[in-house]
């Protein structure tokens, strides 16, 4: 059987969708197989919307944790492909969007407490002011979208291993993992935007 350009197995392979009932059975292996599988496709599209390497990467991860998230939605008998291809291409142009009203923590907005806090971070020191860095981290993690925070407080705050962060959430270890890099990232740009406000203040 011939393979379309761009991509790792055919379009309407009948494996698919036995792997996708599979998946929705939960055999959580199934849902890897089919990402291994698309993944060069997912990453040729995403790419070609974005150039930046990291963004390419978070993207097409995102794509794959939607398409997991979707896959009640998935039409038996479908070609398998074009649906994800979809589905990478929305989050793409969802990137896009975003990048012109993502809402982040802004210096000039935070208390007198929580600046000397940040200030203290990006020192590498460790804030004094256990409640302000406290007000800090929640203000900071309002910022992610709720499934990712609860992902993170379940990782990082209670010490949950990826396998039992995806127990608890009723999902893969990929889809944990996913969520948990994502909502690691995006904290990073937070901190990142943070150091800035700090040398802009200095």
């Amino acid at each position: 059987m011939t393979t379309p350009t761009g991509w790792q197995g055919s379009a309407d392979d009948p494996n698919d969708t036995a792997l996708v009932q599979r998946a929705l059975a939960g055999d959580r292996t199934a849902f890897d197989i089919l990402l291994r599988r698309y993944q060069r496709l997912v990453f040729r599209i995403v790419g070609g919307f974005l150039r930046n390497r990291a963004d390419v990467a978070e993207v097409a991860q995102e794509a794959f944790l939607r398409a997991f998230e979707g896959l009640p939605g998935f039409r038996a008998g479908a070609a398998f492909g074009p649906w994800v291809a979809r589905i990478a291409t929305r989050a793409s142009y969802d990137r896009l969007r975003l990048r012109r009203r993502i809402p982040e923590v802004a210096w000039e907005d935070l208390p007198s407490a929580e600046r000397h806090v940040a200030k203290a971070l990006a020192a590498g020191a460790d804030p004094l002011d256990r409640a302000a860095a406290r007000d800090l981290l929640e203000r900071a993690m309002a910022v992610l979208a709720p499934k990712d925070r609860q992902a993170l407080i379940l990782a990082d705050a209670l010490g949950f291993s990826s396998a039992e962060v995806a127990r608890t959430l009723g999902c893969s270890s990929v889809a944990a993992r996913i969520r948990l890099h994502r909502a690691r990232r995006t904290l990073r740009k937070i901190v990142t935007g943070l150091v800035v406000g700090i040398q802009d203040a200095g």
